[in-house]
């Protein structure tokens, strides 16, 4: 830890996202990193009058912008000038141009970009070009770049040609709300939710990274052979990949649920009851979902995709996204084999305890004191 006490600013707008993996990552990382045991003191931008309140362990300050581009190029690099202070950590993929203090900037994933493994870029049209026009630029004037995977380190060195010298990674981890219930709470969720069968569950978007057509496809052919629905919750996209026709095609009318955004609470009860959680995913900047899932005791088949593999490690049954048979098979398999999914439930349990958020903001923290001079 520095002797120095700081002054950490961090530009807030992620904070302030409507949902999504974005505003998790970040409202967690701030409550972790505020709540260790440090004599600097910090500052909150916000882009949201609502945030105001949030963080009593921070000063917090508004600042009006109507435009992402003006809260992150204008109103920021403003504020920072009047305020002096010494690091400043920029969360999500972009530092303001006019900051000409020392900095912080975290990089999730590089999916703005084009990928040779995955052509579709999936953000909305001036999302994309907005960060392929400023993060670039950012990397080269933040002082130390944090990554949240080495996947996502080594794609910077590819895509930006960053130096691995300037990056760090910092792990994610899952919220302490997601944990093993009693069977009331999970009763509950069945039944709120007519959850009579055993099911397989996937939580997340339903935007092509995700995969959910081989996903949806690969439960088709077995579905004769299990008893098993398929349960699917989470949030939109901008890009939506529809599945009426494999729904016709395999006879899931009433076998297959999509039940949206749900509470907070029914989620990890959710996680509680599924029998398996079912990750295919393409393209991970990190991938929270399977810790989640592990902190649940729900054994996890996650893709062998990106940084899937860092996280999950050998605590989940790992299948290449891109083979349906495969991916079909080791569903039909944890279905059937109780004994199985108990030794994947204990593989996760140990593998949790490779992440935390307090760790993750001891790490982050670290890197702003050394980034402060």
């Amino acid at each position: 830890m520095s002797s120095k006490n700081l002054h950490i600013a961090i530009a807030g707008r992620a904070l302030s996202h409507p949902v999504g993996g974005v505003r998790e990552y970040s409202r967690s990382m701030v409550r972790s990193l505020l709540a260790l045991d440090t004599p600097h003191r910090f500052t909150i931008y916000y882009a949201d009058t609502s945030l105001m309140g949030m963080h009593p362990g921070a000063e917090e300050k508004f600042l009006p912008a109507p435009h992402k581009f003006i809260f992150d190029h204008l109103a920021v690099p403003r504020a920072i000038k009047k305020d002096r202070p010494d690091v400043t950590w920029f969360p999500h993929n972009v530092m303001g141009m006019g900051v000409r203090r020392p900095a912080v900037l975290t990089v999730l994933d590089l999916l703005y970009f084009k990928d040779p493994a995955f052509p579709v870029v999936e953000y909305a049209r001036l999302d994309t070009l907005y960060m392929r026009q400023f993060i670039p630029r950012s990397v080269r004037r933040a002082k130390k770049v944090m990554t949240i995977s080495d996947w996502t380190a080594r794609d910077a060195t590819r895509v930006l040609g960053t130096s691995p010298d300037k990056l760090s990674t910092v792990h994610l981890a899952q919220g302490p709300e997601f944990r093993v219930l009693p069977e009331g709470p999970v009763g509950d969720v069945r039944e709120k939710y007519q959850l009579a069968k055993p099911f397989f569950f996937y939580a997340g978007t339903l935007s092509p990274r995700k995969n959910s057509r081989r996903m949806l496809e690969a439960f088709g052919r077995i579905k004769d052979r299990v008893p098993h629905d398929f349960i699917v919750t989470g949030g939109g996209d901008m890009l939506m990949v529809d599945h009426a026709d494999l729904i016709e095609q395999y006879g899931l009318q009433d076998r297959f649920r999509v039940l949206g955004l749900v509470p907070g609470q029914d989620l990890v009860a959710l996680y509680n009851a599924a029998e398996v959680f079912v990750f295919p995913s393409l393209y991970e900047g990190f991938g929270i979902p399977p810790l989640e899932a592990f902190a649940c005791d729900c054994p996890v088949i996650s893709s062998a995709a990106s940084s899937l593999p860092e996280v999950v490690g050998d605590a989940a049954r790992v299948v290449d996204p891109l083979d349906t048979g495969a991916l079909a098979e080791a569903m039909q398999e944890l279905a059937l084999d109780a004994d199985l999914r108990a030794r994947f439930i204990e593989k996760g349990r140990l593998r949790l305890e490779q992440f935390s958020w307090e760790r993750s903001a001891r790490k982050l923290l670290g890197l702003l004191e050394a980034s402060s001079t």
